[in-house]
């Protein structure tokens, strides 16, 4: 289930808040975020979950890749 607190933007914070690195908003640490397109599970790597800004760089990485794939010179053939 993806949840505030197993995503790689989610900075815990107090009273069992999760902080959004992306949208700077504070949720509920178990709150489902099935739609939120800027979900992506913790990456670990040599012990230490990489931090929230290299998280936010793959995702945005992986949505550019997401973008565009047709072309436009095609889409105007008669």
């Amino acid at each position: 289930m993806k949840t505030c607190d197993t995503c790689g933007l989610g900075i815990v914070d107090n009273n069992d808040l999760i902080c959004c690195y992306k949208y700077k908003t504070l949720s509920d640490s178990q709150e489902d975020k099935t739609s939120c397109i800027y979900f992506i599970k913790k990456i670990v790597e040599d012990d230490e979950v990489l931090p929230p800004m290299q998280h936010l760089y793959l995702v945005e990485l992986e949505l550019s890749k997401r973008k565009m794939k047709i072309s436009i010179n095609r889409g105007l053939q008669m």
